[in-house]
């Protein structure tokens, strides 16, 4: 079997008393559903960062100058079932990343050559773990989560 990678990028904002994280509402044909920033690592990509930056761009509009930090080691993980039909595919590996956005930022799906969104919601935490639709994407925020709270002090998981 061959070998894909993916990026999975959690953008993030500081709030008033939390974080705030980026969700994108998939098209109904594409699934409908709401998901963080993602796609396949390109030929033309020298890294996985790269890759999450041509992504982010890609998919938000949101340039690099607008990322204030990047945490490149959030969580990793393997699927090898199509996201929609639940066919066997070709295992692809995926590593989750965190960028935290400066709070003025705007989000521009409409330039996004794919149009694999319609919408989009910048959302607490509780928010995004209920609205996510992958365990594997939950697991990934949560972990975000845990990081950014060592950060804060706050240790109430």
């Amino acid at each position: 079997m061959g070998l894909n990678i993916q990026v999975l990028c959690i953008l993030f904002r500081k709030a008033v008393r939390h974080h705030e994280f980026l969700l994108l509402k998939r098209v109904p044909d594409k699934g409908g559903f709401w998901q963080p920033v993602g796609g396949g690592v390109e030929d033309t990509d020298g890294s996985l960062l790269d890759a999450a930056y041509r992504e982010i761009l890609e998919e938000t509009g949101i340039a690099r100058g607008d990322i204030s930090r990047v945490i490149d080691d959030v969580h990793y993980f393997e699927f090898d079932r199509h996201y929609l039909t639940g066919e066997p595919i070709d295992k692809i590996k995926e590593y989750v990343l965190g960028f935290e956005v400066k709070g003025s930022v705007s989000v521009k799906l409409e330039d996004n050559p794919c149009g694999e969104h319609e919408d989009f919601r910048w959302v607490s935490f509780e928010d995004s773990y209920v609205m996510l639709k992958w365990q594997n994407n939950k697991d990934g925020f949560m972990k975000l989560r845990q990081i950014l709270d060592s950060e804060d002090g706050n240790h109430n998981l």
